[in-house]
């Protein structure tokens, strides 16, 4: 198929399998899938989940969870730390649903508690060692000061514990996750030790792909692997057959002196993320027959893309058709891109592309 301009493609089929397979193994080991629907951001695919049981979602902001609630979804976690600029959105929203969100300090839960009139549900964010956000898990004494604090308050009530090991997302291999994953998990045992009675909640969607064993988790919430992407590949988390997503992008010239060809897809379709593989950038790779390290997206401005061939490939590849390629974030590009078609010539929902900001 050859499209005009940048157009993201699903695969649902493969989008089913993903989700299959991750709730069956939550199954397996005993624990709640809770997936974190940041990635594909859709109603449509939403509805997906429902069909392996899942009545509890992640998702990242207010709007997201409002979108998600307008579409019957009753039991959400933003999870991101609160916000007390948006405690009249907080009460909104627990107004109508079983909301669940993140904290880190003393004084964000007694804003919280005095400005609500509805119930709030609290996970103290957890660090474990990865350093974007959440109390260091070794600060017991901190995490016993907040958890005190909210069961001393007249609106909110202790959800548990969460946590996310992005340091997992530096690994290369299936091997470097699996003990990225697994010395992060060693350190939660901790919280087990001293809050028996608290659920942990552990996700990122390298270790969820990979272990078989959550130990003291006892819920996940991984988002990625509803589509992965390049990125994914490069780490260990699944094979280039499980990513359900691709953007299809016109080629619009080549230069044979260089083996470069010029597509309409750049940082506003793709994003500026990259992997880097033997000291080599790549900002997505090339959906073929026969995946080459020689072919890759070399670099990215506003408009333009730049795929750096193999000369087989260059030969192969014509002005005036259109390339399918991997994205090597699939939910930045999902969200730049706002929308979805399907092998069926269907469009479905992306709340990026049907709800404005407030």
């Amino acid at each position: 198929m050859n499209v005009p301009f940048p157009t993201l493609f699903v695969d649902l089929e493969i989008v089913r399998k993903n989700i299959a397979a991750m709730a069956e193994k939550a199954t397996k080991c005993e624990v709640e899938l809770r997936p974190h629907f940041k990635t594909h951001q859709s109603k449509e695919i939403g509805k997906i989940f429902r069909e392996f049981g899942c009545s509890g979602i992640t998702v990242s902001s207010i709007r997201m969870a409002e979108y998600f609630l307008n579409d019957g979804w009753d039991d959400i976690t933003i999870a991101f730390p609160a916000n007390v600029l948006a405690i009249d959105d907080y009460d909104t929203i627990c107004s109508r649903c079983e909301l669940k969100t993140l904290v880190i300090s003393e004084e964000v839960v007694r804003r919280l508690n005095q400005n609500l009139s509805h119930e709030l549900g609290l996970y103290i964010e957890i660090d474990p060692d990865y350093g974007r956000s959440g109390i260091p898990v070794s600060n017991i004494a901190g995490i016993q000061s907040v958890l005190a604090e909210i069961q001393n308050s007249e609106h909110l009530y202790a959800a548990g514990f969460y946590c996310h090991a992005g340091h997992t997302y530096k690994a290369r291999s299936k091997a470097e996750v699996e003990e990225t994953a697994s010395q992060a998990l060693e350190k939660l045992s901790i919280l087990k030790e001293h809050f028996p009675e608290l659920p942990i909640c552990y996700g990122d969607t390298p270790s969820c792909s990979v272990l078989e064993d959550f130990g003291p988790a006892n819920q996940i919430s991984p988002g990625n692997f509803v589509f992965y992407d390049w990125m994914q590949v490069q780490i260990g988390s699944c094979s280039p057959n499980e990513i359900a997503v691709f953007m299809e992008c016109p080629v619009i010239e080549k230069y044979r002196g260089r083996n470069q060809v010029l597509i309409h897809g750049g940082a506003v379709h793709f994003s500026k993320d990259f992997v880097e593989v033997n000291g080599v950038k790549s900002f997505g790779e090339p959906r073929l027959k026969h995946l080459s390290e020689e072919t890759y997206i070399s670099s990215l401005s506003q408009e333009h893309g730049i795929i750096q061939c193999s000369p087989m490939v260059f030969k192969d590849i014509q002005i005036g058709e259109s390339i399918q390629i991997f994205p090597i974030h699939s939910c930045l590009t999902a969200d730049l891109m706002q929308a979805y078609k399907t092998d069926k010539n269907l469009i479905l929902d992306h709340l990026s592309g049907i709800e404005k900001p407030k």
